[in-house]
Parts: C-alpha cells; sequence; structure tokens
C-alpha cells in the first residue's frame, strides 16, 4: 500500500508572502538576539506537566541537544459563532458547508499574528510549518532551545506501567521528558495561543478494544483456515433472515462455546440496517479517515478482507499518512488500527482509507486531527483512543489549566465538523468508569472520555446482542440468555462466572469490568441538539458497584480507587447538566463480538469494545454519503432531530434495571435517551433518508 510521510501543506500565496520567510527559518544553533524572560510573561496552557505525570520519579535533567516536536495550537476567530452554529446544523450539513480556505479566512489565525510567533522561534533556531488552517503550527528544535523560548526546563521521568485489567492490556512504563512547569510566552504572543503540545512525549491515550473475558482463561485465538471454511460455509447458501454469516452453532465450536463472538462487517451491515440502501452503495468514491496512535499492520487488512471476511472485492487504496513522524513500528497495539481499518473498510468495500497514525502524545493527536481537516478528503472519520475527562482534572489539579487542553481538540473537532466531515469516537469500554481502564490513574469515580465528550463528535456506545451460552464447572452449570439487544455491561456474567467458577461475587466483578462508555462532562455543557430529547438531562442507575478507598490525588482532588460490588443493586435518580455520552450504539460486548486479524497481538481472534463502532459508522456514513450523492456533515443536529420526530430512526433501549445498564447508568422509561446507549440503535437505510434531508 502507499506509504507517505504526513505533508506539510503549502500556506496560500498571500499566507506565505505575510509570513515571509517566518514559516521555515530557523536552524538549530542560531544565535540570535533572543528576549529574556520576565514577570510579565503568560502562562499558556499545555500538554503534562512532571508533576501532571501519574506516579512519576525525575531522574536527571532532559539533555539540551534532544530533538522534540512542538505544536502550537493558535486560538481560532469567530469561533464562538461558528461553534453555535455547527450545533444548530446550519454549518457542516449537506446544505452549507466550509472549504479549508473558507475555514483559514475566517477562522484562522491572522498572518500577522503567525508570523510574529514562527519569527519569535526563529531567533531560538526554532523551525515553523503553518497548516492550511491557520491553526495549527507545527514546529522543530532542541530541548534547551525550547527551554528558552518558553521559560521552562525539562526532566526525564520514569512513569509506571498499570496492570492488565478486565480483558484491556496491560499499560507500559515509560521513560519521557517533561516540563516542571507550564510553558511562558511573552504577552502579545501568549493571547494568540489555545495550547503548546509535545514539550511532554507521555502517551496517555489508551485503546478501546477489550477481548472476550472469563476468569482464569485468555480469549482464544482462531485458526484462519477454520474461520475461512465457516464464512465459505455461512455465504454458499441464503442466510436465515437476521442470521450471521457464520452460524452460532460454527462460531461456538470456534471459539470453544461462545455462539455470537464471530461477527463480520457485513453482519454489522446487516444487524443495523445499512444493507437496505442496495448492494449498489458500498462507499465507492467516498474516502474514511482512521485516526489512531499505533503503526498499522501493512497488508492485515487486505488479508483480512480477502482471505477471512469474505468482503466483496473492489478497487481501493489503503494510504498510511505518518504525522509527525508516525507512532514506530508495528507492535502489540497495532490490533486497535488494524480493526478500525479492517472494519470501516469491512462495511465500505468501495471506499478508500487513509490512515492517519501519530505518536501517542498530545501533540500527535491534535495534529492528526487537524491534518485530516487540512486534507480534506475523508468525508468520515473514526478515533477510538480515549482519554479520561479524570485525568485532565488531574491535570488541571496539579497546575497547568486544562481547559486549554480540551479547547484544542475541540478546535480540531469543530474544524472538521464545519467542512462536514462526519467524525465517530469511541466511548470507551469501562462504562461510566472510564478512569478505571484507560488511565494510569486507576481511580473509580464516574467520569466519561474526553474525547467522545466533545459536542462536536458523534460518540459511539456499546450495547449486547441477544444470545445463549452454557458454563460448566466443578460445582454449579449455568445458562446465560440475553432475550434482546441491551446496553452492554460485564455485570450479568458476574453471577454465573462466580457460581461456575468458584470465586466470590466480588471477585468475579472487580477481575470483569466492562460496559459501553456513558454518562455526564464535568466541563461541557448540554449541546442544543440534546435538548430536543427528554432524557438528557434526567439519569436512572443501577448501583452495581460503590467506591471505596478514597485518595487525595492532588489538591482538591480526592477520588475512589477501589470497589464494592453489589449482589443486589438498587436503582437510584439524579440529575445532570453537562454534555451526555453517547449519542448512539451498536454491538461492542466482547461476548458477541467480532472477528479482528491482527499480527503483531497474536492473529485472528474475537475482540469487542467501543473501538468497533466508531469506525463501523465511519464506514457506514461513507455507504450513507455514496447514496446521498455527498456528504451527510455533522450528524448529531440531524440525529436527534430524527430520533424526536414521529418516524425515528432509532430503537430507544429505555428499559430500567439491571437487564440493561452500562454498570450505573440504565434507561428510563417514556424517554428516548439512555446515558448507558445514547439515542439507541440505529437502523442506518432509514436514518440516511433524515440526513439527506436536513
Amino acid at each position: 500500500m502507499p506509504r507517505l510521510p504526513g505533508p506539510r501543506l503549502a500556506v496560500t500565496a498571500a499566507l506565505a508572502a505575510a509570513l515571509a520567510a517566518a514559516v521555515t527559518v530557523g536552524s538549530p544553533g542560531v544565535a540570535a538576539a533572543t528576549p529574556t524572560p520576565s514577570p510579565s510573561w503568560q502562562q499558556v496552557p499545555s500538554g503534562p506537566t512532571g508533576g501532571q505525570l501519574p506516579g512519576a520519579t525525575a531522574f536527571g535533567d532532559t539533555p539540551g541537544s534532544t530533538p522534540e516536536q512542538v505544536t502550537f495550537v493558535l486560538k481560532g476567530r469567530g469561533i464562538a459563532q461558528l461553534q453555535q452554529q455547527v450545533l444548530a446544523g446550519a454549518v457542516g450539513g449537506p446544505q452549507r458547508r466550509l472549504t479549508v480556505a473558507q475555514f483559514a479566512a475566517s477562522h484562522g489565525q491572522t498572518p500577522q499574528a503567525i508570523g510574529a510567533l514562527t519569527s519569535y522561534l526563529s531567533r531560538f533556531g526554532i523551525r515553523s510549518t503553518v497548516l492550511a488552517n491557520r491553526l495549527d503550527v507545527q514546529t522543530t528544535g532542541t530541548a534547551s532551545a525550547y527551554n528558552r523560548a518558553l521559560n521552562v526546563s525539562q526532566k526525564q521521568y520514569r512513569v509506571p506501567g498499570g496492570p492488565a485489567r478486565h480483558g484491556a492490556r496491560a499499560s507500559r512504563p515509560q521513560n519521557v521528558h517533561a516540563p516542571t512547569k507550564a510553558p511562558q510566552l511573552p504577552p502579545r504572543l501568549a493571547q494568540g495561543v489555545t495550547a503548546i503540545f509535545g514539550l511532554s512525549n507521555y502517551a496517555a491515550f489508551g485503546s478501546s478494544t477489550v477481548a472476550a473475558s472469563v476468569p482464569g482463561k485468555s480469549a482464544p485465538t482462531l485458526s484462519p483456515a477454520t474461520v475461512a471454511a465457516a464464512v465459505r460455509k455461512g455465504t454458499s447458501a441464503p442466510a436465515a433472515q437476521g442470521a450471521a454469516v457464520i452460524s452460532e452453532d460454527d462460531c461456538a465450536a470456534i471459539t470453544l462455546g461462545w455462539p455470537r463472538d464471530c461477527n463480520l462487517p457485513q453482519d454489522f451491515a446487516s444487524e443495523y440496517g445499512l444493507d437496505d440502501l442496495g448492494a449498489q452503495h458500498d462507499g465507492t468514491g467516498q474516502t474514511i479517515g482512521v485516526v489512531t496512535f499505533a503503526s498499522l499492520d501493512e497488508g492485515a487488512p487486505e488479508y483480512f478482507w480477502q482471505s477471512l471476511a469474505a468482503t466483496p472485492q473492489r478497487p481501493r487504496s489503503v494510504t498510511v499518512r505518518n504525522v509527525d513522524g508516525g507512532p514506530g513500528a508495528a507492535d502489540e497495539y497495532s490490533d486497535e488500527t488494524d480493526l478500525d481499518v479492517e472494519q470501516a473498510g469491512g462495511v465500505a468495500p468501495g471506499a478508500d482509507i487513509v490512515v492517519y497514525q501519530a505518536p501517542n502524545t498530545d501533540a500527535g493527536g491534535v495534529d492528526a486531527l487537524f491534518q485530516a481537516a487540512v486534507e480534506n478528503t475523508a468525508g468520515s472519520i473514526s478515533m477510538s483512543w480515549a482519554e479520561s475527562e479524570t485525568l485532565v482534572a488531574f491535570g488541571q489539579a496539579t497546575g497547568a489549566a486544562s481547559a486549554g487542553w480540551r479547547a484544542a481538540f475541540d478546535l480540531a473537532f469543530l474544524e472538521l465538523a464545519a467542512q462536514g466531515q462526519s467524525t465517530f469516537v469511541a466511548s470507551g469500554d469501562a462504562g461510566p468508569y472510564q478512569a478505571h481502564i484507560e488511565d494510569d490513574l486507576a481511580t473509580t469515580n464516574l467520569t466519561v472520555s474526553a474525547f467522545a465528550a466533545s459536542p462536536f463528535v458523534t460518540a459511539a456506545g456499546g450495547t449486547t446482542l441477544p444470545y445463549t451460552v452454557d458454563f460448566w464447572g466443578s460445582w454449579s452449570d449455568e445458562q446465560v440468555t440475553v432475550p434482546a439487544e441491551r446496553a452492554w455491561n460485564s455485570a450479568y456474567l458476574w453471577g454465573p462466572f462466580a457460581r461456575t467458577y468458584e470465586v466470590s461475587y466480588q471477585e468475579a466483578a472487580t477481575v470483569n469490568i466492562g460496559g459501553g462508555g456513558g454518562g455526564y462532562s464535568r466541563y461541557q455543557p448540554l449541546p442544543p441538539y440534546q435538548r430536543l430529547v427528554p432524557g438528557g438531562q434526567s439519569f436512572t442507575a443501577v448501583q452495581n458497584l460503590t467506591g471505596t478507598d478514597p485518595r487525595q490525588l492532588a489538591a482538591g482532588l480526592t477520588l475512589p480507587t477501589d470497589w464494592v460490588a453489589n449482589e443486589s443493586p438498587r436503582i437510584v435518580h439524579g440529575r445532570a447538566t453537562g454534555r451526555a455520552v453517547p449519542d448512539l450504539s451498536a454491538d461492542a460486548d466482547p461476548q458477541t463480538g467480532y472477528l479482528v486479524y491482527a499480527p503483531e497481538y497474536g492473529g485472528l481472534m474475537p475482540l469487542g469494545g467501543t473501538s468497533l463502532v466508531a469506525p463501523q459508522l465511519a464506514g457506514a456514513a461513507a455507504v450513507i454519503n455514496e447514496a446521498n450523492r455527498g456528504r451527510s456533515g455533522f450528524w448529531n443536529p440531524s440525529i436527534y432531530r430524527a430520533a424526536a420526530s414521529r418516524n425515528s430512526p432509532f430503537t430507544a433501549l429505555s428499559t430500567t434495571g439491571g437487564g440493561n445498564d452500562n454498570l450505573y447508568y440504565t434507561g428510563t422509561p417514556g424517554t428516548l435517551y439512555n446515558p448507558a446507549t445514547g439515542l439507541g440503535t440505529p437502523d442506518l437505510g432509514r436514518l440516511a433518508g433524515a440526513l439527506r434531508r436536513r
């Protein structure tokens, strides 16, 4: 497949003239007169400082010659008005969307302000490249140069890894560099900068994938030949209505007992009505973007489509775009990228795919999103990595303003939305406890993914498909039946696991925490589109877990770090005022999961998680865009209007109780919104009509 470096897009001729040589001047060792920091210099929000790294220990100064890439996210112009227009659906839909040039001219920074910043940095030998949106200035220099330019000192830190928890892999120990305090700039420059990222190379983002989990057992690695034979068998004769390609009997034999754990992308299309658009619509002529922080196993998606999944073969390209140098060689974390491409491309077999793969850092994340925006070739984008709002709050409590972090990523998501690029973000895989398995903090408080909570993305939640499974143990035989599609959580398995495997209910619960991310943001207000449906601000919840062992993590931040599992949980009610997550849901339970081929992670295996739902929806958007002959744009204003209409294309999962919760939040009868599943599950064929009529 083509493998291209991330292009440094040229600015317009007018901007280039205004910037003069500032975009390219500056080289290591330049010794122009440099300003001396003064008390008037202003702090600028940044990525993590050393004090914000969980459990970190300093072990020396960062060598001054260390090469670094640092991104300056600039403040936009007219952003508040644009936000209102996008949230209302007036901009970003099929009727009106901005080009990159229009966005830059109306909402990017002025050439004069950009020139002042790049000229200042060049005096320290720092080279700058300005993306065409006039919001992202990517720079290269040495640690010594940035220390002087930003009035910081950088140290080396050891950050301990975390253990594997609940089907999610362990986090690796890291040796990283980070500043001891937030950066500063002269006031005339600081007032134009939203955030500075890249002074730390700490990898904070977690993948939203989960393996099928049974106490004492690991996820099975499957035989490609056996799976391919089952797929051939399943596609050789017409299947029953709603049946998966691989039959439940064959799947149970392949996975050693799990009958619904062999789903393929075409099963998603069938289950959620995308097939109703007709076989002639496959995403041809469309492009899907995948934003990720692990390298693609090149060739893995093609092998999956051609040899395993019986995906219709169409002329298409999969292009790798290395942003900020890329994340390095493929490794065990590459399963996230592999499955993103496999699922998106399997749902839309005619669509081209561009993989924006970047280092797992704040700078890499925002640069990858802005790169997708300034290229503006992908009509739909998937992002399946997460960082909880709790980790962002920890950063705020220990020094730097987290508002700048949120504002920077919101700017990227806003540009994508305004340009009509539908962006789908995984909501996470620990129910409302995202900090527990996806961050090194491992706290047990209610929280949501900071990316999914952006009001300018469509947050993808998770469900469990109907199925029946038998457990056999020394003391008990158990049969578990899920009679209808429900919110995904792992609590429905705790009792059977405890009895079958002769462990306490507490142990069965705490080794198997999983569920579709959902809940309410502490920082993002309720967006206008969520006011269109009942249930957006009130909730019902099931108290499966009670947080214990509170610890002070920082001044003003004390959070629980352990749980007690409640075998007879009580129902509670409450109200919230923040952005509700997710927006809609589809199957994500690893026990009713999808087959994924990931050579660096173990080969062919069933996986679950909202990581699957985000790329599947991006693939569905490509098919819908082809059918509708144009981009649908930012989905949320349209889908909430459609859900509130008489002919809603959603099945609301509003049943209350332990049969329909994400470990905490559950449905409320008479409402359309459930914080465990959002608007519910879509009929994508009917939703295509609502997106076209907008």
